[in-house]
């Protein structure tokens, strides 16, 4: 009689892990799948589909294997399910009352398992009921525990405890896991910044400086332009990180200063958007029109010359015009490098001057070095003050003397003074070496300016002379500017009267 029931039902084998934590799972789907079918041959079982999926059951509406088996069975198409145990089907509450439902309105024949379990729409619906809220409750307990765990990890151990985000990797025993910089992409997340902060270069720039050298996802796809910019926001690359809304302090090596991280926030609130530049042409998007204030851009000719019965290109330099006809006459490129050669000129310097700089400098940056370290000592000791009062916080908030809001709003308050003083501190060690290489690379400009700019790529003519001034105006053939600090303490006396009268 039973193997004539059988006949009649029209099985789904269903098999079901978690994607989560997939070294724990009691049984892989490949064991559950040949239990099943072993079954299944077992009784001459009619399997009319087989769904399979890797993804937790703990939430409703996610799983789309699930979906589809059950609205083959509404459809009629099957009208019993095969799988290894009760809790492969579901662990929530909602999906679990769907189950229950379709097995008692008779729309679900059986629910059978290799194990022995049969349900039918007879028999005690109990055993079920109690094996899916079973499921449930393990779900809810475990969640609990991660959700626990992940807290301690954050809030008392300091250890990032979610993925390792671009430009950092995991490492460290399991249960104590943090974060590092990426030997590969570190570099290249700190480029990133260096360039945000600059306010010159837009995100598709950055984007395909660090497409060019490499970076790419986790998945080893190309950087998105909103993922650049959730980087560039990100408090996790200066050493902090939000965990449940909450910032916490991390005791992670950092990427970036958070000196750094707070200039390209601002240069990221600033409404003009920075345009990238094309290295093309060697002044292009450098000098504007002193007459009508519009950018001045480079003409190339092809003229034909008779003497050498070939063509020659010849560049242009003149006003684009766009506010109107503008009358400043053009300037051949010979003589716009003429100007630019004089401006170079005004704050070169020699050999011998270069070399007794550089030993000046060097002598004065260990002196500082010294005297910085009093300083830093006074600021450790206030680190050490704030963190016991973030620890008192705590203390209230656990005794209850304290609202969520008001510990949340508290705590953060003095996250931040952490990271003003952990900023001083990581500033401090820095702007020694930063100082040292400010002025070697401030010598080195006005030691090479002039061959750079004779012999150098369009690129190096570009950076140097951003780096050396701004408003560059051209008006009557004559070239009118202002010296980037500290590059006009190197003007010639002759040359510092001409800029001053003109």
């Amino acid at each position: 009689m039973e193997t004539t029931i059988l006949k009649e039902l029209q099985y789904i084998r269903y098999s079901r892990k978690s994607s989560e934590a997939k070294e724990k799972q009691i049984a892989s789907i490949r064991d559950q799948n040949a239990e099943c079918d072993e079954h299944a041959a077992k009784l001459g079982l009619h399997i009319v589909a087989k769904l399979q999926e890797e993804h937790s059951a703990f939430k409703p509406n996610k799983r789309e294997k699930f979906t589809a088996m059950i609205e083959a069975i509404k459809s009629g198409t099957a009208n019993a399910i095969l799988t290894w145990k009760p809790d492969r089907i579901c662990r929530n509450p909602l999906e679990g009352g769907i189950v229950l439902q379709l097995l008692q309105d008779g729309i679900i024949k059986e629910i059978r398992t290799p194990l022995g379990d049969i349900y039918t729409p007879d028999s005690d619906h109990l055993i079920l009921q109690i094996h899916f809220g079973m499921a449930n409750q393990y779900s809810r307990l475990l969640s609990q525990n991660v959700k626990r765990g992940l807290n301690r990890k954050a809030k008392d151990r300091h250890e990032y405890p979610k993925p390792a985000p671009l430009g950092f990797e995991g490492f460290g025993e399991r249960g104590q896991r943090n974060i590092r910089p990426h030997a590969l992409e570190a570099p290249l997340i700190l480029k990133a910044f260096k360039l945000a902060a600059t306010g010159v270069y837009s995100l598709n720039h950055i984007l395909d400086e660090l497409h060019e050298a490499g970076l790419r996802t986790k998945k080893d796809k190309k950087i998105s332009k909103s993922h650049m910019r959730s980087i560039l926001v990100c408090p996790t690359y200066y050493g902090n990180f939000y965990h449940n809304g909450e910032l916490c302090e991390g005791n992670y090596e950092a990427i970036i200063s958070k000196g750094l991280f707070d200039l390209v926030q601002e240069k990221l609130k600033d409404r003009s958007r920075p345009k990238n530049i094309n290295w093309i042409r060697e002044f292009t998007k450098l000098f504007r029109c002193g007459t009508c204030g519009c950018a001045i851009t480079t003409t190339i000719k092809r003229k034909f010359v008779k003497s050498i019965n070939d063509y020659r290109c010849y560049a242009y330099h003149h006003c684009t015009k766009r506010r109107g006809n503008c009358k400043e006459s053009q300037l051949s490129d010979a003589e716009l490098k003429k100007i630019v050669l004089d401006l170079v000129d005004s704050i070169s310097i020699d050999q011998e001057v270069w070399r007794l700089g550089l030993e000046l400098v060097r002598e004065k940056h260990a002196d500082e070095v010294d005297k910085n370290k009093h300083s830093l000592q006074y600021v450790n000791q206030q680190n050490e003050v704030t963190r016991d009062q973030i620890n008192r916080l705590v203390e209230m908030r656990t005794n209850g003397e304290l609202t969520k809001e008001e510990f949340l709003e508290q705590k953060e308050r003095l996250i931040k003074k952490l990271d003003i003083n952990k900023s001083k501190v990581t500033d401090s060690n820095d702007s020694m070496k930063t100082w040292l290489e400010l002025i070697e690379e401030f010598l080195n400009t006005a030691f090479q300016i002039r061959e750079i700019m004779l012999d150098g790529m369009a690129e190096q003519k570009q950076t140097v002379l951003n780096k050396i001034g701004e408003n560059f105006l051209i008006s009557g053939k004559k070239l009118t500017f202002s010296f980037k600090q500290p590059y006009g303490i190197l003007l010639k006396p002759e040359y510092r009267t001409n800029v001053l009268r003109d």
